[in-house]
């Protein structure tokens, strides 16, 4: 699994060794995302704005600029390392960071001693490029949006999500043992969602939910050290040096006019890399008996995953 990010920093030209120090830092110490105590190269920065360069005007700018793609860095290292450098005019530091899949750049400055995030301003800011129908596009799930998940569980959106709505099952909704499962409290420590809306002319242009993907920490675990009992997901997380990690419940519901256009993909892709990045060890998947037949291929198809020898009929994929 590949993890780029695009950085760009831009210095006050006294501030240009520790720029080149910040490359040297990436090219032989940086922290790997993903490989817990290891570290190597990740890439480098590279200056923009020098004078062999083609810098767009008729003059040189007034700052120096620097940019690489890194692989498999540890961003939250990265930030750490610019705040930790002694800048001589750390006013005019601004770091910005493209993540994998992003359709923006993160912003941070120094406020006082300590690189403050300065945009996007909050998650519900954070969108994924589209990588489906042009007309949706994804945006976290957020605590507003708990009554929203229990309306399209109850609804019974669920199903295969890229197949055809042909089949009365899917007008069924979750008994409420599982909408209070899969949704209650929503966002509990460790959840995770990402919900589709569609813009289109018939809506106004306005952004309309169609469906969703989330994950929730089951407290279960998967590992090498075998477990004493029930844990909470953040207990498991916690564990997660011990080769220890959380295994989490995936659910994808859409509204059934949307289905078979693609959505359910481009819902589970950054979903998957970001239950990666939470140090989920396993997403495992319930498909009721009443689901049709073509949930569990379209689970395995997208997502790769297998049946679980649990006798509850549920398919799971190991992410470490």
């Amino acid at each position: 699994m590949s993890h780029v990010a695009n950085v760009m920093l831009s210095v006050e030209p006294d501030d240009r060794p520790l720029a080149e120090e910040l490359s040297r830092w990436l090219e032989s110490d940086a922290p790997l995302r993903g490989r817990d105590g290891r570290t190597g190269w990740v890439g480098a920065l590279r200056e923009t704005t020098g004078a062999d360069t083609r810098w767009g005007g008729g003059k040189f700018p007034e700052c120096d600029v620097y940019a690489g793609a890194l692989n498999h860095a540890d961003l939250a290292a990265l930030v750490a390392r610019v705040e930790q450098l002694p800048w001589q005019q750390p006013g005019f530091v601004q770091l910005m960071v493209m993540d994998q899949e992003e359709a923006y750049f993160r912003v941070w400055m120094f406020h006082g001693p300590r690189l403050r995030l300065l945009t996007p301003a909050g998650r519900e800011q954070e969108y994924w490029p589209g990588t489906g129908p042009a007309d949706v596009h994804l945006r976290l799930a957020l605590a507003t949006d708990a009554g929203l998940l229990r309306d399209l569980l109850t609804a019974g959106a669920g199903g295969a999500p890229d197949t055809p709505d042909n089949s009365e099952d899917n007008s069924d909704g979750a008994d409420s043992r599982q909408v209070a499962r899969r949704a209650d409290g929503w966002p509990r420590p460790g959840d995770f969602g990402l919900v589709a809306l569609s813009t289109t002319e018939e809506s106004g242009w306005q952004p309309v939910p169609i469906g969703a993907a989330w994950f929730r920490h089951t407290g279960e675990q998967s590992g090498d050290r075998p477990g004493g009992g029930e844990q909470t997901g953040e207990q498991v997380g916690e564990q997660v040096g011990e080769q220890v990690r959380a295994t989490a419940e995936l659910t994808v519901v859409l509204v059934p006019a949307h289905r078979g256009r693609g959505v359910g993909a481009q819902l589970l892709g950054p979903l998957l890399r970001a239950a990666r990045a939470e140090g989920v060890g396993r997403l495992t998947a319930r498909v009721p008996s009443t689901a049709p037949a073509g949930t569990r291929a379209w689970l395995r198809r997208h997502g790769g995953f297998r049946d679980l020898p649990d006798g509850a009929g549920r398919l799971g994929l190991d992410l470490s």
